[in-house]
């Protein structure tokens, strides 16, 4: 079952409490429904997580942190998914933004010298402290993409998590009833 699984895996609250960066937000973190857990609130920290998660902006966990705290979900699913976006999965999400991007504007996908020709001006832009010119029409395009890909991605692991939390719970409804019939026809045997 998902739920004996999460309350084996998930941190207590004291220990999430002690940690740095979490003290900020002082008492609230030690709220029982951030711990919760239960399908609604898995559902939803995962789509919280995801929606945050696949944004690559700067401090997406505290975005995740304010927006669990707001809608009082579990707090660690919310956090385990802001590690979608890392080093081996931002270019496909990158480049999955880009492509809803050029689908809402009805332009062509970018090659690749306009994509090094970006990159050349951000890593000057980065050089120069902020200083120098960035071409922040395809930056439209990627924001939009982005944002389109967040929703659709949080609500598929919005619903898969519903359809997986109640196909176990099927699933051990039927392996508890087998039980209960074969040690029913066991008694009687005996």
């Amino acid at each position: 079952m998902p739920k004996k699984f999460f309350n084996k895996w998930l941190p207590s609250s004291e220990k999430v409490a002690r940690l740095k960066f979490m003290r900020i937000f002082g008492e609230r973190t030690l709220n029982p429904l951030l711990w919760y857990v239960n399908r609604r609130s898995i559902a939803k920290a995962m789509f919280i997580g995801t929606f945050w998660g696949i944004l690559p902006v700067p401090f997406h966990s505290l975005f995740i942190i304010l927006t669990v705290l707001w809608f009082e979900v579990n707090l660690p699913i919310g956090l385990c998914m802001a590690w979608l976006t890392n080093p081996l999965t931002v270019v496909p999400i990158l480049y999955l933004g880009f492509w809803f991007g050029t689908k809402i504007y009805h332009v062509n996908m970018i090659n690749t010298d306009m994509l090094l020709g970006v990159l050349h001006q951000i890593l000057n832009w980065l050089k120069n402290l902020g200083h120098g010119h960035i071409d922040f029409s395809l930056a439209k395009i990627l924001v939009s993409g982005l944002v389109i890909e967040a929703v659709l991605f949080a609500i598929s692991f919005y619903l898969i998590t519903h359809l997986f939390w109640r196909w176990s719970v099927v699933n051990a409804w039927k392996k508890r009833k087998q039980t209960q019939l074969s040690n029913h026809e066991i008694n009687k045997s005996l």
